[in-house]
């Protein structure tokens, strides 16, 4: 049986602070188009069944614009 689809918000942490040229790379990367994926100050939400799921979609697409993430916080 499949999970209802839920909305997740959530904070990665990237490997270093973002400058210039990763915010042009976010900004225009094809892969963060579809806007669930935000800046802290403008998040988006991920629909997914589990949390698990929405986190690894988040990091895949962040990936695929050149965008390493060093931290995943457990909830509390």
């Amino acid at each position: 049986m499949n999970s209802p689809v839920r909305e997740w918000a959530f904070v990665l942490y990237p490997e270093g602070r973002p400058g210039e040229v990763e915010s042009d790379r976010f900004d225009r990367s094809d892969a963060l188009a579809g806007g669930e994926i935000g800046w802290e100050e403008d998040p988006g939400v991920v629909r997914a069944a589990r949390a698990e799921d929405a986190v690894a979609w988040a990091v895949e697409r962040l990936a695929e614009a050149g965008i390493g993430i060093a931290d995943v916080p457990a909830a509390t």
